[in-house]
């Protein structure tokens, strides 16, 4: 929602999850200039990502661009793609929304001085539990709050950095109750006029959104709701919310998220959970996966 938000600004052009950044950033070097291999090594990581089509950006011209580059910085390879980004979109400035470089920020920050970094963050009960409902990580509880975590560690890393400065973190259930007051501020932090079409963002959804992910984000198609947030305390039973306050209770009370087992008292059990989840757990549930992909191999048809 944010970025579809940020994107119906005039300026801004927000290209969506693009994800070979990391790729990118970890085999090739950034501190000096490429050569012709690894330019052309550069544009195949990019094009060839399952990502790309999302950008609607060809193939062959970004590779006769970046061939036309006299000794280019990694950098220089990759503002290749946004800038086509930015100007396909008829707009000044460019960004990217991709979860997952909150991991390279000091990284980023060196190959583009001045970038500007936003991190919304959410309740990790509620992203817990949609997680858990996707089964991208698995039915147990606690293996749904590790990316969170992941993410929350990193934002308490940069925070002890100049990086920091560079940051803006903000609530997603800001976001949701007072939508303009938060817009209004990310827009402070880039120095950029808020403009009052961006609280109309539903009707870019269609022209920003890949059709693939449509899917997932059939929200953005609406306003936020209240139901939106604090769905933990609707949706989770006591056990679940001990499960995964014992896993991210730490982060929860570092950014000013109040938890159910807060007290001195809950410190051992909350330990003693998060050692049966990583070390016991595991060894219960094996023979159970085993007996549930028994069961399902035998309904399998025959192969004949």
């Amino acid at each position: 929602m944010l970025r579809v938000i940020m994107a119906s600004h005039s300026r801004l052009a927000i290209a969506p999850e693009t994800w070979f950044l990391r790729g990118l950033t970890s085999r090739l070097p950034i501190s000096r200039p490429l050569d012709s291999a690894e330019v052309a090594a550069a544009v195949r990581m990019m094009t060839t990502h399952y990502r790309w089509p999302d950008l609607e950006i060809d193939a062959g011209e970004l590779a006769e661009a970046a061939n036309r580059l006299e000794q280019p910085s990694l950098a220089e390879v990759i503002l290749l793609v946004y800038r086509r980004y930015m100007l396909a979109q008829g707009k000044v400035r460019w960004g990217d929304k991709t979860p997952g470089y909150i991991t390279i920020a000091a990284t980023l920050a060196k190959m583009f001085p001045g970038a500007q970094f936003i991190h919304l963050v959410r309740d990790g009960r509620d992203v817990a539990k949609s997680f858990q409902a996707t089964g991208w990580y698995g039915p147990w509880l606690h293996d749904n709050t590790l990316e969170w975590c992941e993410a929350l560690d990193y934002d308490e890393r940069w925070g002890a950095t100049p990086i920091g400065g560079q940051m803006l973190r903000v609530r997603y259930e800001d976001l949701v109750r007072d939508t303009e007051r938060t817009v209004r501020q990310v827009c402070d932090f880039l120095g950029e006029a808020f403009e009052p079409q961006m609280l109309s963002w539903e009707k870019n959804i269609t022209g920003l959104v890949p059709g693939r992910e449509m899917p997932i984000h059939e929200k953005l198609g609406r306003r936020p709701a209240l139901d939106d947030i604090d769905r933990w305390r609707r949706e989770m039973s006591g056990r679940e919310v001990l499960v995964c306050e014992a896993f991210i209770g730490r982060h929860l009370a570092r950014i000013g998220y109040p938890r159910k087992f807060a007290g001195r008292s809950w410190t051992p059990a909350l330990a003693l959970l998060r050692w049966y989840c990583r070390h016991l757990l595991p060894l219960l549930g094996f023979p159970v996966k085993k007996l549930r992909e028994r069961r399902q191999w035998r309904r399998q048809p025959d192969a004949a």
